[in-house]
């Protein structure tokens, strides 16, 4: 069996949590600054794969994996979702709502920056 096959065979391996991971994700989204619930499953993988994990921002997650010297590498994922509604038919489409209403009723700006005092703790 040569390496690529090799590697292969063990992403087929780990496909089946992988699928059920990402199925579970957006089936519960979670608007920007929301993620407790994809932070804590994040952390909980990334502690299970032999991670240090630091939280950041209240909702980030930091894994630092420590495997001697050498080169450093950075991986950056957004886990936040859009305050649509869904409506793809996908068997794993969202299963709850995420549209975020603000606490005033002035119309909606062209940019965070242009909301009204009131509305900018709600973005």
């Amino acid at each position: 069996m040569t390496v690529a096959q090799e590697i292969l065979a063990h992403l087929e391996q780990e496909l089946p949590w992988q699928r059920e991971l990402y199925v579970d994700l957006h089936q519960h989204p979670e608007l920007s600054f929301q993620e407790t619930r994809t932070a804590g499953i994040i952390e909980e993988r990334l502690e299970s794969f032999g991670f240090e994990v630091q939280r950041v921002g209240g909702t980030g997650v930091v894994g630092i994996l420590r495997n001697g010297e050498g080169p450093t590498v950075l991986c950056r994922a957004d886990t936040d979702a859009l305050p649509v509604t869904e409506a793809t038919g996908s068997p794993y489409a969202s299963t709850v709502r995420t549209a975020r209403s603000l606490p005033c009723s002035s119309p909606p700006r062209k940019s965070p920056t242009e909301q009204t005092p009131c509305c900018m703790t709600a973005w």
